[in-house]
């Protein structure tokens, strides 16, 4: 290898982001910053609230399971969050990236069939066989990708068993991923009927005498940072029923064996394959192999002459 080589992920071509040196990698859309900065918002206020309000008045009074478990629940969803944003959900490398890196033949090996197909293949020579059997050939990776993947314009990756892209977690959610996305939607539904009504009735409190002389301090300087208290209040349990509303959503997708745009789209489940329950698989590129900037580049120009 020549002193040019350097690390895929400093060479990956497609819109991820790598963090912790290539352990963790996103979507990498700027689009969908926002919206992932505000699940963290609705999760972290509320528990920071419930924790720092709520539990110490809990433990004084010597109730110390709730608390405990609510904690517990908490990390278990923000771990999940963290593993569904920073997790390759599936990615099946492009043609430049497998010609550069030499692993047709481990790509053989892992997905049972030549991923690279003949040479000048495209959509309309993929033997009829293979296209019976769900084989599409991505136009844009100029790969020949297996049933129930697809192509993400917001990630330019070829996804497994591709659900859907999530703008709230800034990833792919595919067959690497699903479980950590399920599972983080299950807490955050559990979270939000554990905090959400414990905040209700300490900040709510039934005693009416407390409550209006409580009432009574808010002077015109504070009565709007009341309502704003509020109105991030109702926002908060509003997101909490679309939780819920997703988690129903996700269930009848895994007890129907259907991803998101196999169902919005009507497109059959061909190999009877299970959402969550099915084998991950492995990692199918290696962020840290080393790659001459020459080699992918060359790869991508001949990928253009021949698919043009």
């Amino acid at each position: 290898m020549q002193l040019t080589a350097r690390y895929l992920i400093a060479q990956w071509p497609s819109k991820n982001m790598f963090c912790c040196c290539g352990c963790c990698m996103t979507g990498g859309t700027d689009e969908c910053y926002c919206p992932n900065m505000c699940v963290w918002c609705f999760i972290l206020v509320p528990s920071c609230t419930y924790f720092g309000l709520v539990a110490p008045k809990l433990i004084s009074n010597g109730i110390y399971l709730l608390p405990g478990a609510t904690l517990a629940i908490f990390l278990i969803a923000t771990g999940l969050l963290l593993a569904t944003c920073c997790t390759d959900p599936g990615i099946i490398p492009c043609r430049e990236v497998i010609l550069a890196t030499g692993t047709a033949d481990q790509l053989k090996v892992a997905l049972g069939y030549d991923v690279l197909g003949p040479e000048g293949s495209d959509s309309a020579s993929l033997p009829p066989q293979l296209r019976k059997q769900g084989y599409r050939f991505c136009n844009t990776c100029c790969i020949v990708r297996p049933p129930r993947s697809s192509h993400c314009s917001d990630c330019d990756n070829c996804v497994l068993r591709f659900d859907h892209h999530c703008p709230f977690v800034n990833n792919c959610v595919g067959q690497r991923n699903y479980h950590y996305f399920f599972g983080f939607i299950t807490c955050v539904m559990i979270l939000a009927t554990m905090v959400m009504p414990a905040l209700a009735l300490h900040l709510f409190n039934p005693d009416q005498d407390k409550a209006m002389k409580n009432a009574a301090k808010i002077d015109k300087s504070m009565s709007l940072l009341f309502y704003a208290m509020c109105a991030v209040g109702a926002l908060v349990t509003f997101a909490a029923f679309l939780s819920l509303v997703l988690w129903l959503y996700h269930l009848f997708l895994i007890v129907t064996r259907q991803t998101t745009k196999e169902f919005r789209k009507g497109i059959a489940n061909i190999d009877e394959e299970p959402t969550l329950c099915a084998a991950r698989g492995p990692q199918l590129f290696d962020p840290w192999a080393l790659v001459d900037p020459k080699d992918l580049g060359n790869a991508k120009s001949k990928r253009r002459r021949l698919f043009r």
